[in-house]
């Protein structure tokens, strides 16, 4: 990788049903912009080239414990040229559990990241509003007693950027 930081663009990929991991992503792009990073906010249907890009960060909000069907099938579609740059990833959803370090990643998660070769892989607590919901969602969401609640951890997902910025920078 040749240049400097502040010619790194960086996509940040994120697929989001109601926003809130949407939202988790313009943390992270909002922090690397703080390190002079040049980051944009797409979603995956939004991307039809990845060549000015450095580096990429991809995000996905998790249902049923399983990453969304958009942001796989971009990382299908493009997972040669993930593999050949800088890729991280996150994942948005668990819920009022704790401290989320200590869970597992989704299958899914873990084989995506190996697939691309990601540098880092992130679990962060996700968001439950039920007016944000249909009703068959609220339904489910009783019927499996979740928790409603904003429960993601914002320095927890700034601290994750500051280190995507510093793996990017020693790798200049």
């Amino acid at each position: 990788m040749e240049g400097t930081i502040d010619s790194m663009r960086v996509l940040v990929c994120v697929a989001s049903k109601h926003g809130a991991t949407l939202g988790l992503g313009h943390v992270v792009a909002r922090r690397l912009g703080e390190h002079d990073l040049q980051p944009q906010v797409r979603l995956p249907a939004a991307v039809t080239d990845l060549d000015e890009y450095h580096a990429v960060v991809l995000g996905s909000a998790l249902y049923a414990n399983r990453m969304m069907p958009t942001l796989t099938a971009f990382a299908h579609r493009w997972g040669e040229a993930l593999a050949a740059m800088p890729t991280y990833l996150f994942n948005s959803g668990p819920l009022d559990l704790g401290p989320v370090n200590d869970l597992p990643l989704p299958k899914d998660s873990r084989d995506l990241a190996a697939r691309i070769g990601a540098r880092d892989v992130q679990l962060f607590a996700g968001r439950l509003l039920p007016n944000d919901l249909r009703a068959s969602e609220r339904a489910v969401m009783r019927m499996i007693g979740a928790r409603a609640g904003d429960f993601r951890d914002f320095k927890a997902v700034a601290a994750w950027a500051d280190a995507i910025a510093q793996d990017l920078a020693t790798a200049l």
